[in-house]
């Protein structure tokens, strides 16, 4: 009895948790969404990005590529690396930077990663993820991978430093940072959208990888960083190892936070002309022109609706759900984290032979099934991609084999599903064995939050499908 007690005891403290926590974030965004901002474009750049073969107030440097649809940091190959900084220093005091990338490749793991930098000195290479070491001011770090390093991946982190850390001849950098999360921001199948804040001596940073910047999720916030004016504005990327991925910029947005009001200057000849011409609200559409746009509207947005075909449908909910079940695992493991059971601890095999931890032969098996689970979500991504490719050949005629292609996708991910459980089931059972009781509650509570998450959305066939496979793992325990 008391086994069950706990468990369901540790589950309702864990949805409250989660729900408070969650609450407490959403206010926080609001209340920085309040504060009024002026957009910079000279620290900004956008597709179509060049001007006469340039981008404009920015340089780039090392291996970094310019393209129509994106510009590229650093391509697949090994040991290269790239940068953009802007050209001009920043001169506000608080301010708000929106930026979206991809990092994506074929392989099952990743090979470095991106970052962000507002430094005092611009435009150097290095080994930090293609920057320089010893730079004094802020780096946030987005890395896919790091062969020197046992820890978990995607991880994103935050480093200050004065000039004088050596970064790269750390054991530990994790130690020093001031803010980080996990978060699956490899092979995304969007754009994914970063959002840093500088307010009130509090850094944050907030990132959508699901929603094309309408939803963000909270990181991290950090209390009384002290960052002077006058520095530089950079992103970098590095691709190392046998791994290496493509690392691409899609855009970067500056906004100053409380600008001061605008003042009342002078007109100049041509503008006090224009001020006495007609207004534009002066101006009416005529009754029969408006009836005719919104007619033409209505048959547009019709024909929108009636090319996504209920297979379509159907492929963007397997899809959607699919992140979403992630992203929810990576965020209860971290409440569950803040609670104290350190699961991440037990990932990164740092464990202590007292207390009822794993041996190290229970931390190689661990980290052979994390392995696994890494493979598979590898799997999902390239399948995702070759959803994409498929479902752009929805609308031609010329593709009888359409239906039997996506349904062969659809079971594939289906069978992904199962491995997927099946493999959070043995990670879990290894952790069972070193502390059953308390990893005992935080296996009802990831099983409980995948099963929710499925009943949730309205489609009975894909749901009916992995219920029962949940049920079967939970009578099996």
């Amino acid at each position: 009895m008391t086994k069950p007690f706990l468990a369901i005891l540790f589950l309702l403290l864990m949805i409250e948790f989660t729900r408070v926590k969650a609450q407490s974030s959403q206010d926080a965004a609001e209340n920085i969404s309040t504060i009024p901002r002026r957009h910079d474009y000279k620290h900004t750049f956008k597709k179509p990005y060049t001007y006469n073969e340039s981008v404009p107030f920015f340089d780039t440097f090392g291996n970094a590529l310019l393209a129509q649809e994106f510009i590229r940091l650093a391509p697949s190959v090994p040991n290269h690396s790239g940068a953009i900084w802007s050209q001009l220093p920043n001169t506000y005091k608080e301010w708000e930077v929106e930026f979206t990338f991809k990092i994506y490749g074929n392989y099952y793991i990743g090979g470095r990663g991106i970052g962000f930098w507002y430094t005092k000195d611009r435009g150097e290479l290095g080994p930090v993820l293609g920057s320089k070491d010893q730079w004094e001011g802020i780096g946030i770090f987005f890395e896919t991978a790091d062969a020197s390093r046992n820890r978990a991946h995607p991880l994103i982190m935050a480093q200050q430093n004065d000039g004088k850390v050596i970064y790269s001849n750390l054991t530990d950098p994790d130690k020093r940072a001031f803010g980080g999360c996990y978060r699956q921001f490899r092979n995304a199948p969007s754009p994914i959208h970063v959002k840093v804040t500088y307010y009130n001596d509090t850094i944050k940073l907030a990132i959508d990888a699901n929603n094309n910047g309408q939803h963000y999720l909270n990181c991290f916030e950090a209390n009384d960083i002290k960052i002077p004016t006058g520095y530089y504005f950079g992103l970098s990327a590095a691709a190392e190892g046998g791994t290496p991925d493509d690392h691409d910029v899609l855009s970067f947005e500056l906004y100053e936070l409380n600008p001061p009001p605008k003042q009342n200057v002078p007109l100049r000849p041509h503008e006090e002309a224009n001020s006495k011409l007609q207004s534009p609200e002066e101006y009416v559409i005529p009754e029969d022109v408006q009836k005719r746009i919104e007619e033409v509207t209505k048959v547009v947005n019709s024909n929108t609706e009636e090319s996504k075909d209920e297979d379509t449908r159907s492929l963007d909910f397997v899809k959607g759900m699919q992140i979403q079940i992630l992203e929810t695992l990576e965020v209860i493991q971290e409440q569950i984290d803040h609670l104290g059971n350190n699961v991440a601890t037990v990932k990164q095999n740092n464990f202590p032979h007292t207390g009822g931890f794993p041996s190290q032969g229970e931390g190689h098996h661990l980290t052979t099934v994390i392995q696994k689970l890494d493979r598979i979500i590898s799997g999902i991504g390239g399948l995702e991609a070759r959803i994409i490719h498929v479902g752009s050949a929805a609308h031609d005629n010329s593709n009888p084999d359409f239906k039997d292609e996506l349904q062969r996708i659809i079971q594939k991910l289906d069978a992904l599903d199962a491995r997927v459980t099946g493999q959070h089931y043995q990670t879990q059972k290894v952790i069972m064995d070193a502390n059953s009781q308390a990893v005992e509650s935080t296996t009802s509570t990831w099983m409980w939050i995948i099963k929710t998450n499925i009943i949730t959305y309205d489609n009975t066939s894909y749901a009916e499908q992995i219920t029962p496979m949940t049920a079967d793992l939970s009578n099996s325990m």
